[in-house]
């Protein structure tokens, strides 16, 4: 297996170097960067070759959000973890938005954080449980808006796939919930892409989970 780069970023040097110690305990997997602040995680990210980056929401000179948005537009492939203390939609939201895949709660870190890391170098996404409980409960309750016509296209298989993406399932996981291959979950997604006419990197999850409450009630 090849060695994974990591860079951590993160403004308390006692949860950074716990992070450290937790996540070079993983055989072939090398700190290669840190940083206390948005700017120099930044730099770091700029001029060196990271296969990962851990950054913390709330750093002083640039958020976490705000770094991942200028790393990622000069490199839109680099998988990125947020870390962060607040169940807070509008930042999560936003962070989709930006083409972070992972968002890990800090209370959860040192449990998440791994599994995270395995995630999305494979180009998944991954939210910490307690996140995913939290953006259920709310969408479900919140979304008052009726499904968009363009739902009305769908299959009713499409549409259970899209439900389970809301509740941030793999296309493993759906293949093996629902007896299915994961190369035909995969050609469902990508209908519901076409159908829907949807871009971007986590454009399919945000949709299914700004429209979770319409998909369960339609």
């Amino acid at each position: 297996m090849n060695t994974l780069h990591l860079l951590i970023a993160d403004d308390h040097p006692i949860f950074l170097k716990g992070l450290r110690e937790v996540l070079e305990s993983v055989e072939n997997w090398t700190i290669v960067a840190q940083a206390g602040n948005g700017p120099d995680a930044l730099r770091a990210l700029q001029n060196q070759s990271v296969d990962v980056a851990v950054l913390d929401l709330d750093m002083p000179g640039l958020s976490g959000l705000e770094v991942a948005d200028r790393i990622l537009a000069e490199k839109p492939d680099l998988p990125i973890i947020l870390l962060t203390m607040h169940k807070d939609q509008a930042h999560f939201f936003r962070a989709l938005e930006i083409g972070i895949l992972g968002y890990v709660l800090k209370e959860n870190a040192v449990i998440d954080v791994v599994q995270a890391i395995r995630k999305v170098v494979e180009g998944q996404a991954y939210i910490s449980p307690d996140m995913s409980v939290f953006l259920l409960r709310r969408t479900v309750k919140t979304v008052q808006r009726k499904p968009p016509d363009a739902l009305a296209q769908l299959t009713p298989a499409e549409r259970q796939i899209l439900e389970l993406v809301a509740e941030f399932k793999s296309s493993k996981e759906m293949a093996d919930q629902l007896s299915i291959s994961e190369r035909t979950v995969n050609n469902h997604r990508m209908n519901i892409v076409r159908k829907l006419g949807l871009a971007g990197k986590n454009s399919l999850l945000r949709f299914a989970m700004e429209h979770a409450g319409g998909l369960r009630g339609g």
